[in-house]
């Protein structure tokens, strides 16, 4: 198959998987070698092993890391310092996108940037809610709330039970107007942790 003729059938498509091949071929082998040498060329992306995007040069729909981020890693959400900055709650410009999942820790790097997934109990895995990128594409992000549970959760080593200028010292939470106190106070029940408790209690 022409590179050309692929294009125009996956155009629409922002990321498409390996099983791609059985859909375009008779035989699926031959479509994995075609796909491979697209991907030498710099026509195509390989995100992960088994998911691929077209090359930014040869794309009609937009791309953005939210989706690839729920994409490369199910089940996740987007979370911790990737959702605390697009919610204006930390200054910071966050590069990597961060996300939770009941699976294991891991991190995946490619042309597209880093997406670090990091593991909670299923217990924990709550919060989220369904949201759409510029180009109409679904993805899963934390609540302003969950954001900031996780972020603490996740870091309570580092935070000291009394350190009651954490939020505006050492984190420099801000925008906190957002945040829903009594969906903050039943979502924090969920974790158990006393600490987790005590550090919200010093929050603006």
């Amino acid at each position: 198959m022409k590179f050309s003729d692929f294009k125009k059938k996956v155009s629409k498509t922002p990321l498409f998987g390996g099983d791609v091949a059985g859909l375009f071929s008779k035989d699926p082998q031959t479509m994995r070698n075609q796909l491979s040498r697209w991907k030498k060329q710099g026509l195509v992306v390989a995100l992960k092993k088994g998911l691929y995007a077209l090359a930014k040069s040869e794309r009609s729909v937009g791309l953005s890391k939210e989706l690839i981020a729920s994409s490369l890693y199910k089940p996740s959400y987007i979370s911790l310092e990737a959702a605390l900055s697009r919610y204006k709650m930390i200054p910071e410009k966050v590069v990597a996108v961060t996300s939770v999942t009941p699976r294991k820790t891991m991190t995946f790097q490619n042309e597209e940037g880093v997406f670090i997934y990091r593991k909670m109990k299923k217990s924990l895995f709550f919060g989220f809610r369904l949201e759409r990128d510029g180009s109409g594409f679904p993805f899963f992000m934390a609540s302003p709330e969950k954001a900031l549970l996780d972020y603490l959760y996740l870091n309570l080593g580092g935070i000291k039970a009394h350190q009651a200028d954490y939020f505006s010292g050492s984190m420099r939470l801000q925008n906190t107007s957002i945040l829903d106190r009594g969906k903050l106070k039943l979502y924090a029940k969920h974790y158990k942790v006393k600490k987790l408790t005590r550090i919200l209690e010093f929050l603006k």
